[in-house]
């Protein structure tokens, strides 16, 4: 995954992403394919590079570009 090479994080901004991910996925049917986690991990990675760090912001977004992901 060359876009996020150099990206870092810190351990609280790590336990945020992760709590997201989480949480978004919760949010969708079951049985969630692994497609579809890798591309909100990718999601919630590309929000934190850019500097997001409201939860539910990030969720929200997300979950949008998911949707528009798989509708477009």
């Amino acid at each position: 995954m060359t876009m996020f090479q150099g990206t870092s994080f810190n351990p609280q901004t790590l336990a945020l992403m992760r709590r997201v991910l989480e949480e978004a996925v919760e949010t969708l049917p079951y049985p969630v394919p692994s497609g579809c986690v890798q591309a909100l991990a990718r999601n919630i990675i590309d929000l934190a590079a850019q500097g997001e760090r409201d939860p539910q912001l990030m969720k929200l977004l997300a979950l949008l570009a998911l949707r528009s992901r798989s509708t477009g």
